[in-house]
């Protein structure tokens, strides 16, 4: 039935690949997103006195994040790639439906906190256990699909790469944006429980579409059946296979080694630069809506800023791939860094404008018995002008980040290899997990929103530090130097050769067959640029020489009545071969 139901996807054939990943990414990110806007407003419904559930939730899970992602990711490169992307998916979309359904069934029961104490834990506890696991599935499934499956269907082109990661970028802006809207509509203008309902079946549906369009992306590409595994158990007898406790302390050891070869990676510093900018307030969460909520921002504007967070975060993956296709993935990271530190110095701004940023309500400006001034901020009055400077440089922010996190990820796929994807992606992730807690626990540990301004210090040093390690190492090394194979087409007639490593050039890697007149060359292509704009093509000696040679072989055959098929050899590195007409 699986089988049958799949060849009815193979009425898709008309549309590109692209378009596949691109519709299979969509529904996985919304249900995804969904579930985390969801969450929230479930729990705090079933204990609205306190957001201790809530919190505890979101930390419980980042830190499993911290901890598990790094070996999920060594087991995902020891796995098929069809096998690694059928199970994260299954889990991820089941994970979430039982959450919902738990849900459901603790409001038809009437499980509170105050009615049914202990089942009322019993029931917490089994929404963070699926919660955890849909996290999980969540971040294998992105590391399988952005971090491998999209290097593999590209092959090399690093043009057609930067437009995917963008575009995949793009989509996952929009269900952050869209997703949250529609959750809420569900929950208010249903119920809860029909809301959760709703989200289940939902992940249970699109969990045929993904898998599916997933699997005719994976028939379409060869490549992906193709895998360099590193898996070392596989040829072990059955009776020789680890016990439980191996397995845990296989675990353990898998996470130390996932770890050192994430260090050994050339690319680690940046990756250690994009986890540091996780370590920041300055972001539309919890922590942050509440101070603009108490800077006496109303809440519609607190959502129009959200919304125009948002549409900036697109412009900035929209512009990404043009600016890869010109100045090259390490230029783009430049422009990233410098547009993230511009909105951070903006809110650090916010801090030295006014001594206080928060309204004269909230600062302590009442008494305990004073009953005729509200503890509730003046949302009628003007705005501090601290908290307008604030507003928009978060609201500014996502442009640069969009651009920074992606140009750091695009040098990740072009670096790594392939056995190890997986596991770098997954050490990557983790990574980004630890930098989230931490500031989950500096804003604990600085509850009192007074303070707020120590939390936007911390988060400028974090982010602003993250963007000059990135310089420095830029001006170091020159980026990241790739090496290609490209074809460069000379024309006979004229004797002047066309370079096709400029906007519209085809990258081929182990390409046999070579067309007359034409002349392949191995090139360094880095992403040092030249004072045109373009990158900077380093050809030696011995290419200049096959194109002088060519050249007066074209003004020889115009006198010949005919000359017989030939190969000239130029050098070990370089054959010309010559298909010459009288």
């Amino acid at each position: 039935r699986i089988q049958i139901l799949f060849e009815i996807f193979m009425v898709l054939d008309f549309i590109p690949t692209n378009v596949l990943l691109y519709c299979s990414h969509s529904l996985s990110r919304w249900g995804d997103r969904m579930w985390s806007f969801a969450v929230g407003l479930f729990l705090i419904n079933l204990h609205p006195q306190s957001f201790l559930v809530s919190a505890a939730y979101e930390l419980t899970t980042k830190l499993f994040g911290v901890v598990l992602t790094g070996p999920i990711g060594v087991k995902l490169d020891s796995l098929p790639r069809l096998t690694a992307m059928r199970f994260s998916l299954i889990l991820q979309n089941s994970a979430v439906a039982g959450a919902c359904v738990v849900v459901l069934l603790a409001f038809k029961l009437n499980i509170t906190y105050f009615c049914k104490e202990a089942l009322f834990y019993v029931f917490i506890v089994l929404i963070t256990v699926l919660g955890i696991v849909s996290s999980l599935s969540s971040n294998a499934t992105k590391i399988v699909i952005e971090r491998d499956w999209i290097v593999v269907l590209t092959k090399g082109d690093r043009e057609r790469l930067g437009r995917i990661n963008a575009s995949m970028r793009r989509i996952d802006q929009i269900c952050l944006l869209l997703a949250p809207i529609l959750a809420g509509a569900f929950v208010s203008a249903f119920s809860v429980t029909l809301a959760s309902a709703i989200i289940a079946g939902w992940n249970i549906i699109s969990l045929f579409f993904e898998y599916n369009l997933l699997r005719l992306v994976y028939s379409r590409v060869p490549e992906l059946a193709v895998k360099s595994s590193k898996d070392e158990n596989k040829n072990i007898p059955q009776d020789k296979q680890p016990n439980i406790i191996e397995k845990l302390k296989l675990t353990v050891l898998e996470g130390f080694s996932s770890f050192k070869i994430y260090f050994r990676q050339k690319v680690a510093l940046i990756g250690f630069c994009l986890s540091l900018v996780y370590l920041t307030v300055l972001g539309f969460g919890v922590i942050t809506v509440g101070y603009l909520r108490l800077s006496g921002v109303k809440d519609v504007y607190i959502g129009v800023a959200m919304g125009i967070g948002a549409v900036f975060g697109v412009l900035g993956t929209v512009v990404y791939a043009p600016f890869v296709k010109k100045f090259g993935t390490s230029k783009a990271g430049i422009l990233g860094a410098v547009c993230l530190f511009a909105s951070i110095s903006l809110c650090l701004c916010s801090v030295f404008y006014e001594t206080s940023l928060l309204t004269p309500a909230m600062n302590g400006g009442t008494s305990c018995n004073d009953t005729s001034s509200s503890q509730i901020p003046d949302l009628d009055g003007p705005l501090q002008t601290s908290t307008i400077i604030i507003l928009v440089g978060i609201t500014s922010l996502r442009f640069g980040l969009w651009i920074y996190d992606l140009a750091i990820s695009q040098h990740f796929q072009e670096v790594v290899e392939e056995k190890e994807r997986n596991t770098v992606g997954g050490v990557q992730t983790s990574m980004n997990s630890f930098f989230d807690c931490l500031y989950i626990l500096l804003t604990i540990g600085i509850p009192d929103p007074k303070n707020f301004n120590i939390l936007i210090e911390i988060s400028f040093a974090a982010v602003a530090g993250s963007c000059v390690i990135y310089v420095i190492w830029y001006l170091k090394t020159g980026g990241i130097k790739i090496s290609q194979t490209v074809e460069v087409e000379h024309t006979s007639k004229s004797g002047q050769t066309q370079d096709n490593l400029g906007d519209k050039n085809d990258v081929t890697e182990n390409e046999e067959s070579v067309r007359p007149a034409d002349v392949k060359v191995e090139r360094q292509v880095d992403n040092v640029e030249t004072e045109r704009g373009g990158p900077c093509v380093i050809i030696n000696k011995a290419a200049e020489k096959a194109l002088a040679r060519e050249a007066e072989l074209e003004v020889a055959k115009s006198s010949m009545e005919a000359t017989p098929e030939g190969t000239v050899d130029i050098s070990d590195d370089i054959n010309v071969q010559l298909d010459t007409k009288s």
